[in-house]
């Protein structure tokens, strides 16, 4: 294959979330690019059973984008953040009135996303979606890259001008392209399930800080909400034994009664919590984008919320780009996104290890931290910004503040 073979200019390798988020925006954004999605979920969207946490930031570009109104029936909106320390008095609150947004983020299932990407790129003309195949091989060559697909068919022989990773933690792409994936293990196992309430929570989400580690309460419609409870990985084993019963009262003692009583517990999930992060985020005519390039601990809900952030800002370095895969283009990009990676994985990693840390010094400090916050505004002001995304939004990108 030479490079009058192109087939496409930008190959997207995985249609979940941030791949199909990119496809969309890069789309419409260039209108003159050939955009091909290589999806291995044989039809329809990406199936997800993952409750995500929307920052302020992502719910006004999914509002400017006209993607958010189908989403408005299933998703509760965030209008109040409890952050505390399970027995001590350390703790502070945020209001988006007081920050001047509509609501300080929203909680939406993943599925119901999906869905809604996946019908906008069947809207749009110069997207191809495969189903059905994944990337088996891939050739970097001066001015273009090769790339060969399996799938339930023939193989399929494809040519582009910028191969972006979005194929996950896993990615076949970031690995076949030299890049190592840098690991730390936090020791922790995160449990996820939704729960029943006895009353609404209005708004509220929670942030308990426990012996164990973050326990995330989120809003969902009819008394419901999500839960992410961060354990040590010899309490996940215990829990695989409980009972619903029992890890309803287990939850209840963990928790406390601020967000009422808790009735009862669907169907859990464990995966292990570790920080996964790229060692570069691009190669020759290749960038990794959202969970191929980074995943991080789910406290403060900030890892889907950073892989939009590296869609807007592809889309924005290719808008005007001649040749879309260009070193320049690529080294604009790595360089844009750094800061971000920066900040966010640092608050999420100091986070961790400072709240699942029971040594009375840290635990005397990081009280003294959350009630600085609740007491100075700027403080405050600053936090919700960053946790909103407002303060990473790449520039050019406008807000929905109030």
């Amino acid at each position: 294959m030479d490079a009058k073979q192109v087939t496409h200019d930008v190959i997207i390798a995985g249609g979940g979330l941030v791949g199909s988020l990119a496809a969309v925006l890069l789309a419409r954004q260039r209108p003159d690019l050939s955009i091909v999605v290589v999806e291995p979920q044989p039809q329809g969207p990406v199936p997800d059973k993952r409750t995500i946490a929307l920052a302020a930031a992502t719910v006004g570009l999914l509002q400017r984008q006209q993607l958010w109104q189908p989403l408005t029936e299933v998703a509760e909106a965030i209008q109040h953040i409890h952050v505390s320390d399970r027995g001590h008095l350390g703790a502070t609150r945020l209001h988006a009135e007081q920050e001047g947004v509509e609501a300080l983020g929203q909680v939406v299932p993943a599925a119901a996303l999906n869905r809604v990407l996946y019908d906008a790129i069947a809207g749009l003309a110069n997207v191809t979606w495969l189903a059905g195949a994944r990337v088996s091989q891939l050739e970097q060559h001066s001015d273009f890259v090769a790339v060969t697909l399996a799938g339930e068919t023939e193989l399929q022989q494809l040519a582009g001008r910028l191969v972006v990773a979005a194929d996950g933690q896993q990615s076949f792409v970031r690995e076949a392209v030299g890049i190592q994936m840098q690991t730390t293990d936090y020791g922790q196992v995160g449990v996820i399930a939704n729960v029943q309430l006895e009353r609404d929570m209005d708004g509220w989400a929670y942030e308990r800080f426990t012996d164990t580690g973050p326990l995330a309460l989120l809003p969902l419609p009819n008394k419901q909400a999500s839960l992410v409870w961060s354990v040590t990985e010899a309490q996940a084993e215990v829990m695989q034994q409980w009972s619903a019963a029992t890890f309803v009262a287990e939850l209840q003692q963990a928790f406390g009664y601020r967000a009422g009583r808790i009735l009862s517990v669907g169907e859990r999930f464990q995966y292990p919590l570790k920080l996964h992060l790229a060692e570069r985020s691009v190669a020759h005519r290749v960038v990794v984008i959202g969970n191929a390039s980074h995943t991080l601990h789910p406290i403060a809900g900030q890892g889907f919320n950073l892989g939009v952030r590296d869609a807007i800002c592809l889309s924005q370095q290719l808008a005007h780009a001649t040749d879309v895969g260009s070193y320049t283009t690529l080294a604009d990009y790595r360089q844009q996104r750094e800061g971000d990676y920066n900040s966010i994985i640092g608050l999420t990693d100091m986070l961790v290890r400072g709240f699942s840390n029971q040594h009375w010094p840290l635990t005397c400090a990081r009280n003294l931290a959350l009630l600085g916050l609740d007491a100075l505004p700027p403080l405050r002001q600053a936090f919700a910004r960053r946790t909103m995304g407002l303060a990473q939004m790449p520039s050019g990108v406008r807000t929905q503040e109030k």
